[in-house]
């Protein structure tokens, strides 16, 4: 391992690449669950209850992306160079799908004409799947060696989509997917569709909000549990591809450091399968967190301590030693003062205590 502060920032580092995987991975979930919404009876509702789920918290959790994208800037700038130098082409499409979800989640709500509205549903959910697809290749393409120090070693596109990236990018899908509907589920258990509309939302009351839509419960369980099983799935596969391509890689996920989250990640997610095909609507959703969240600290910790396996550990990659101390400090103040802010929102949302403002008219 590198020195401890440098240890220490590697460590925030994944910390906030775990909480964007779980937080903002939840969001794009509903995104992509929003999308494939249309062959469903009630679309409508589906996607209401989407936009009511999301509409408090999908900006606030763009906050751990920013946080992981100055940590890696600052206190590993070889890092940052070598991973935009190979990966940008990932890099852009994910920040342009992060644009136009935000920006047509939003023109969604305004859109006047059935065609408009149609529009912006269909580049929002794409882009809800664009994103977690490139981020997480992103991260599939460091596992997999191809991105050299500094410059690339390898053509881009090569670096870009290859075995392991493609594998990471489509676990991601998977998992953001399985996230979105635990979330949901919880969701629709408070929310009542007729409360929620232009005549209604003025008048919802707790008890309103307790009342919950049954049909929508179950809509969004059965596929937590197909998406909980094709994350489990995919994630075999991916480990499988990463044997092959990056054997150390492997080895540290399967028996070394990664070892303890890989089990908890397969665990936990397996727990949240069982809970609801019994229906049993309790620590689901702190499950189905624990499990996507230890997939990342699986592969982070089965890297470790390099951060382009083979190439560049931890100690090579960290910048000048007092920068190092200033950015740690300067990392515990930032989670000291956002955290209890973003747990307040979280905590909120989750009891339905955060509410439109009743339309006027």
């Amino acid at each position: 391992m590198g020195p401890p502060v440098a240890d220490a920032v590697a460590g925030v580092l994944l910390l906030a690449v775990a909480v964007y995987s779980t937080a903002g991975g939840t969001d794009y979930g509903a995104g992509i669950w929003d999308l494939l919404a249309g062959a469903f009876p009630r679309t409508a509702e589906v996607r209401a209850l989407v936009e009511h789920a999301m509409a408090p918290v999908w900006e606030a959790n763009n906050v751990w992306l920013v946080f992981a994208a100055v940590l890696t800037w600052t206190g590993f700038p070889i890092l940052f160079q070598s991973a935009f130098a190979s990966l940008y082409p990932l890099f852009a499409l994910a920040l342009l799908g992060l644009i136009l979800r935000g920006a047509f989640f939003a023109f969604r709500k305004v859109a006047t004409t059935p065609g408009a509205h149609r529009t912006a549903t269909v580049v929002f959910g794409v882009s809800s799947i664009l994103a977690p697809f490139c981020f997480a290749a992103s991260l599939g393409a460091l596992a997999s060696g191809r991105v050299g120090v500094g410059h690339p070693v390898v053509p881009v596109w090569e670096a870009c989509l290859n075995p392991t990236s493609i594998m990471f990018g489509v676990v991601a899908l998977a998992a953001t997917a399985f996230s979105g509907a635990c979330f949901l589920v919880g969701d629709a258990r408070r929310y009542s569709p007729s409360a929620h509309g232009p005549a209604n939302r003025a008048a919802t009351t707790g008890p309103a909000r307790a009342a919950g839509s049954p049909e929508l419960v179950e809509y969004f369980r059965l596929r937590a549990i197909v998406a909980a099983l094709a994350t489990l799935v995919v994630g075999a596969a991916a480990l499988a591809v990463l044997r092959a391509d990056s054997p150390t890689v492997f080895r540290g996920m399967t028996a070394g450091l990664g070892l303890p989250f890989a089990i908890a990640a397969v665990a936990a997610t397996m727990a949240v399968a069982v809970l609801l095909w019994r229906r049993r609507y309790l620590w689901f959703r702190v499950l189905a967190v624990v499990g996507v969240g230890s997939f990342v600290f699986a592969w982070g910790f089965g890297q470790a301590p390099y951060l382009l396996p083979g190439r560049l550990t931890i100690e090579q990659a960290a910048g000048d030693p007092t920068v190092e101390v200033a950015l740690l400090v300067i990392s515990v103040v930032a989670l000291v003062l956002v955290t209890p802010s973003l747990a307040l929102l979280y905590t909120l949302d989750q009891r339905s205590d955060l509410q439109s403002p009743p339309e006027s008219g």
